[in-house]
């Protein structure tokens, strides 16, 4: 999400990589952390992925269209927004990519994607809100789109004190 292409008629929400997200600022992070005898390098701007439009469109060609004006109506009416960190931590890792990531909860998210289900039809869990915070690679973050994916690539992780302290709600 490092190109800023905004959605809505806004600058809150950006679509990039076909990912709705929406960025974030975090100041002061240590340029590395080491996390499971890895070092991760900080990455140089932060987003909440808040949809995977390019999974669903890959089940459902022609829909990215109709995703996103949905969004931008329920958006214009509905508040969906960051709403802190839980206090998890997860190192993900996928083939060579590895990366450390902070879960944070959104309001009104999850409402979003009860939209999804009952008014396009389409079979999408509630995907997982977190901030990849470091990288084994610069800025290659992986996709954790569902449970299943933060389940199957991840692990909980206790976060170094270093990066704790700027990570408050």
């Amino acid at each position: 999400m490092e190109s800023k292409n905004y959605l809505c008629g806004g600058n809150t929400f950006a679509y990039s990589k076909g990912y709705i997200g929406l960025p974030i600022e975090i100041l002061n992070l240590p340029e590395t952390i080491e996390i499971n005898g890895e070092t991760l390098f900080r990455k140089t701007s932060f987003h909440i992925s808040l949809i995977c439009v390019k999974d669903i469109v890959a089940v459902q060609s022609g829909i990215e269209e109709k995703i996103l004006s949905t969004f931008c109506s329920f958006v214009s009416k509905n508040d969906i927004s960051f709403s802190g960190y839980t206090g998890g931590f997860r190192f993900a890792q996928d083939a060579e990519r590895k990366s450390f990531i902070a879960l944070c909860d959104m309001l009104g998210l999850s409402e979003f994607f009860h939209v999804l289900r009952t008014e396009l039809g389409l079979d999408v869990p509630d995907q997982p809100t977190h901030i990849t915070l470091y990288t084994l690679q610069p800025n290659a973050g992986i996709g954790l789109n569902s449970p299943a994916d933060m389940e199957g690539k991840s692990v909980k992780v206790e976060a170094p004190k270093e990066v704790l302290v700027y990570l408050s709600s």
